[in-house]
């Protein structure tokens, strides 16, 4: 196979295979999470970064290679879902630096432009670590280098390439010791080997039938009916107070309304209430202390103003769009009469998943939820339509999730005009303890260094189940076995949710505790939480347990220890 040069049309092609062949290998790189629980999704957004792109070389028709290549960079940076999925777009990027400018890339242009993807990926990451997918790049980049003497066929380079990048693959346990704990490879890595033999498939003339895949989204929440709504007034207020025993006004604001959160933080306490008096929580506050800020708001009233302005906004699009039909995205819809708005000083985007957590986040304050988390990241382009329709002079970005931080700070660097903060949340509860520290009336930095040193004041624990046999830090797991998952470590493992969960939070108090959240996820009941909660209190006197639905999905609890 004597092919010495890539032109668009077969640079088009390599994509495609690529894409074709990573597909079918996707249930296998997802397998390979270090974790034994049920978000292993790196062959998902891989392949879903691999679509973006697919959908921007189909818009692109060239023969020009320099500028299909960066027509495949520009969809892969807006579609990265995941860090796999960013680490693979500013793969492609570097890739795209490498053939700027060329019509037709010989095996020397192409030997370039994969050194220039490995250093571009290693650049983007602010602490690489090796053993994943940028210690297959940087190898195979670094063979790559050796190649740009003398012109070969490229058939022969990608040979060659593929065959380092597999030996690579092989090795990464010996770069990373958890992947050789865990018996696996790095899923990144085997990913990006799928990506080349792809590219060698295109090269050796195969085709696959491949039809691009629509991510199906939906929005955070349902639309909200008017029988819904219980209370009428979305009533918050912040008191400063010198009283430490704030139960008596704790109890007395729930009975009177649903929907409560309430955050006490040294002498400030937080209160977000659904109420038909308002004014009955506000002279219960007043009991203990200064009112600092005061809103109310009725939400009967501004439900059927949105409704208004979404049946508005739908009779302009059919007349302007007839039948056509808007891309899908996974950012909570905003009507236009609100996102057209005066700009707020401030806007907060928070990623979360499930009905009852997005709700807790956006009566702490947050203006517009992307939903996602395990096994469903958003894209980078998610992030920026959340950013923009925040409508706001300065916006903090909630990821929430280890696995979109990289995507919020891609979101970040592109609309580069703006003044953005992306908090380094990995879980919902850190999100919620940074937005307790958000106040309107100091200035941007402070906020945000405030609200990132809260991140560390609160302890996670998950409770999810395992999707296969392993043994993890010396503990025995089997398939479908409950863990306890406390930041990022398993702690617990057994058969009851119950038991693991109770066994967890013990490992997780300590004197300083005072007040355990259990936020339930869609398979379990309020009764149960509940009576986990009132089991905690029984045996922890001195620390308040709050329940709240979350209605997150795989994850049975999501609590946060503080």
């Amino acid at each position: 196979m004597d092919i010495r040069e890539i032109n668009g049309e077969l640079l088009a092609k390599m994509l495609v295979q690529a894409t074709a062949k990573l597909n079918q290998n996707r249930a296998l790189v997802d397998s390979l999470n270090v974790f034994p629980v049920p978000d292993g999704d790196t062959g998902t957004n891989m392949s879903l970064t691999m679509n973006a792109a697919m959908i921007e070389i189909a818009k692109t028709p060239t023969t020009h290679a320099g500028t299909l290549a960066k027509a495949m960079s520009k969809g892969s940076l807006m579609g990265a879902r995941g860090n796999s999925g960013v680490i693979l777009s500013q793969i492609f990027r570097g890739f795209a630096k490498g053939c700027q400018d060329k019509e037709v890339l010989t095996s020397i242009d192409l030997a370039l432009a994969v050194k220039e993807a490995s250093d571009t990926a290693y650049k983007a990451v602010m602490k690489p670590v090796e053993g994943t997918i940028l210690t297959v790049i940087r190898k195979t980049g670094e063979l790559a280098l050796e190649y740009t003497e003398h012109e070969i066929s490229v058939h022969e380079l990608l040979a060659v390439l593929i065959q380092r990048a597999e030996e690579t693959l092989e090795r990464t346990p010996d770069y990373l010791p958890v992947l050789k704990q865990a018996g696996v490879v790095d899923a990144g890595g085997m990913g990006l080997v799928f990506i080349m033999k792809g590219f060698m498939d295109a090269i050796l003339g195969l085709e696959s039938t491949y039809a691009v895949e629509e991510m199906n989204a939906g929005h955070v929440q349902a639309e909200l009916s008017p029988e819904d709504i219980t209370f009428t007034y979305c009533t918050e207020f912040i008191l400063k107070s010198k009283i430490t025993d704030v139960t008596y006004l704790r109890n007395n604001v729930q009975k009177l309304g649903d929907s409560m959160v309430f955050v006490q933080d040294d002498d400030l306490i937080k209160v977000h209430v659904h109420t038909d008096n308002p004014g009955a929580a506000l002279e219960e506050a007043l009991k203990f202390g200064d009112l600092l800020t005061v809103k109310i708001e009725n939400m009967r009233e501004q439900h059927s103003s949105l409704v208004d302005a979404k049946n508005m906004d739908e009779v302009v699009a059919k007349e302007s769009h007839g039948n056509h039909k808007s891309a899908p995205s996974n950012v909570l819809s905003m009507p236009k009469s609100v996102v057209e708005e005066t700009v707020a000083p401030y806007g907060i985007v928070s990623i979360a998943v499930g009905e009852g957590l997005a709700q807790i986040l956006k009566d702490l304050g947050v203006n517009v939820i992307v939903e996602g988390g395990q096994t469903m990241n958003p894209s980078t382009e998610d992030i920026i339509k959340a950013i923009e329709a925040c409508n706001a002079e300065t916006i903090f970005v909630l990821p929430n999730n280890s696995n979109i931080i990289l995507a919020a700070n891609q979101a970040k660097d592109i609309l580069s005009d703006k003044k953005i903060f992306v908090l380094p949340t990995k879980t919902v509860p850190q999100g919620i303890s940074a937005l307790i520290q958000f106040n309107a009336e100091k200035d941007a930095q402070t906020n945000f260094e405030h609200m990132k040193a809260a991140i560390d004041t609160v302890k996670t624990l998950q409770v999810t189940f395992s999707v296969r046999d392993t043994i993890f830090n010396g503990l025995d797991i089997e398939k479908d076995d409950i863990l306890g998952v406390a930041d990022g470590t398993i702690i617990q493992v057994g058969k009851s949710v119950e038991s693991v969960t109770l066994n967890a939070l013990e490992e997780l108090i300590d004197e300083d505790s005072e007040i355990i959240t259990l936020y339930y996820g869609e398979d379990l009941n309020e009764e149960s939480a509940q009576a986990l909660a009132d089991h905690l209190m029984a045996k922890h006197a001195h620390i308040e347990v709050e329940v709240h639905n979350g209605g997150q999905p795989l994850y049975y609890y999501i609590a946060s220890v503080e």
